[in-house]
């Protein structure tokens, strides 16, 4: 499997030949890109799920990668989310972008799902590291392709936190980790360093939920609001798995591996050894929640419920019963694949209608019932509205939360997704149920746009409707 999965990783940065074709043979490039993603996919679905870790050796440096449950679906979901992107940014980058900074618009796309997909294949703590240092760095450039100078405070501020985080919290625990013995590989085994020491177990949780600041709790989650600022198959892109996903995923196999589930639901049933996150996760979400239907910029709007989402999965993955797993797994993919479309479908109000104000975007929402009802639907299902493919990852939760007696966190997720509906409806009212529309210039929205958006409802859909099949597997692995 290694030649399979380091080629799969390795395929973003075949693209990097062709971005100089990007401006002078577009279609060379277009043809070269498809044949990767295509192939990417295939690779990724082809991959055998195993536990099994593979080391590349570099003499000085030891690389660990392992297609286990959670990297199998996630690097997939990446894979996905990659192809939607530059179908989307085929026609934006000619509308939004100026042209000099095509190139390196989809130079960037491909090293950052290079570093994604190194994240979410990493098989031990050390190779997590790297990849998420490199993720951060290459992600940067990204949100200054907007050259102004809130997109260069939004990019200082992003690498402050990030690259802040990561030293003070993350490699501290991973060093502590390894220099004491402990295993720093993501095995099924117990950590015999963190069983005999309760308090050291404590602060290395500690460590790694703030270590990790894609995953946005307080008081390290500013960045994804400023970070809208970048061009909008960016934001769908940190939203979905670059940024935010990825975070959870490496929080995922942390808890996993690295502590333990039963040891975590040990250490999460006792406020001051770890229950503690769930309520800082529950004030993160429904504080999100209530900047979200306050804030009028559709893209914050949208950035201010990603952080309230990744709350209730981080919540679930403490939980750590198998069935929150599989809960906040599920969510994960749901999630992102809705919110993916959110940002596409906000990147036509911003680059067609030149708005990203609510008010605005009401009195051209009864113009563009199609697009609406598209956001009503991803709204709906990131909300947690039933038979909807959302809701089954919730459910779960809420059921685990429940059963483990952990009620404050079903409390907080039960506000939060009331909250949600407050800034969801408004823009489905204006477009279904105001009488007078306000007359506008109704303008072309290109084919590659359209397309993006409905490949990706179509996949959220199909999630729904084979959502019994899917829970069916993982539970095979989970």
């Amino acid at each position: 499997m290694l030649p399979s999965l380091s080629i799969l990783i390795l395929l973003p940065l075949i693209e990097l030949i062709t971005t100089g074709y990007v401006k002078k043979h577009p279609s060379f490039h277009n043809v070269i890109l498809v044949a990767i993603v295509g192939l990417s996919l295939v690779i990724s679905i082809s991959l055998p799920i195993s536990n099994q870790i593979y080391v590349i050796d570099f003499g000085f440096l030891k690389l660990k990668f392992m297609c286990d449950i959670y990297s199998y679906f996630f690097g997939i979901l990446v894979v996905i989310i990659w192809l939607l992107t530059n179908l989307y940014a085929h026609s934006y980058t000619k509308l939004s972008l100026r042209r000099n900074k095509v190139d390196s618009f989809f130079k960037f796309i491909s090293l950052s799902i290079f570093a994604t997909l190194g994240s979410g294949y990493a098989a031990d703590l050390w190779t997590l590291f790297i990849f998420n240092i490199l993720l951060i760095l290459f992600i940067a450039p990204l949100i200054t392709q907007h050259m102004s100078k809130s997109s260069l405070k939004a990019k200082r501020i992003y690498i402050a936190t990030h690259i802040g985080t990561s030293i003070l919290f993350f490699l501290p625990a991973v060093i502590l980790i390894y220099y004491l013995g402990g295993n720093a590989e993501f095995l099924m085994q117990k950590n015999t360093v963190l069983l005999n020491n309760k308090p050291l177990a404590s602060l290395l949780l500690l460590l790694f939920v703030f270590g990790i600041s894609k995953n946005c709790v307080l008081p390290f989650h500013n960045w994804i609001t400023r970070s809208t600022i970048a061009p909008n198959p960016v934001s769908a892109l940190l939203h979905s798995v670059a940024a935010v996903k990825s975070g959870s995923i490496a929080i995922l196999k942390i808890v996993v591996y690295i502590f333990g589930v039963e040891y975590i639901q040990d250490l999460t049933s006792h406020f001051w050894t770890g229950g503690w996150i769930f309520y800082l996760c529950g004030i993160t979400a429904v504080y999100a929640a209530y900047r979200a239907w306050k804030i009028t910029d559709i893209k914050k709007r949208f950035a201010y419920s990603t952080i309230s989402q990744l709350s209730y999965i981080m919540s679930g993955i403490m939980i750590a019963t198998p069935l929150a797993i599989t809960g906040a797994l599920l969510h994960i993919i749901s999630h992102s694949l809705c919110k993916v479309v959110l940002f596409y479908v906000a990147g036509i109000f911003g680059t067609i209608y030149k708005t990203r104000n609510i008010h605005e975007i009401a009195k051209i929402a009864p113009h563009l019932k199609l697009w609406i009802a598209i956001v009503a639907f991803c709204g709906a299902s990131i909300i947690g509205v039933p038979m909807l493919p959302g809701s089954y990852g919730k459910d779960y939760m809420i059921i685990s939360e429940f059963k483990t007696h952990h009620y404050a966190a079903l409390v907080f997720l039960a506000t939060g997704s009331f909250i949600n509906i407050l800034y969801i409806y408004p823009i489905v009212k204006a477009a279904f149920f105001t009488k007078s529309a306000a007359e506008i210039q109704i303008k072309e929205i290109p084919l590659t746009m359209r397309l993006s958006i409905i490949i990706g409802t179509i996949l959220a859909i199909l999630m729904g409707i084979f959502i019994s099949n899917f829970s069916e597997f993982l539970k095979l692995y989970i």
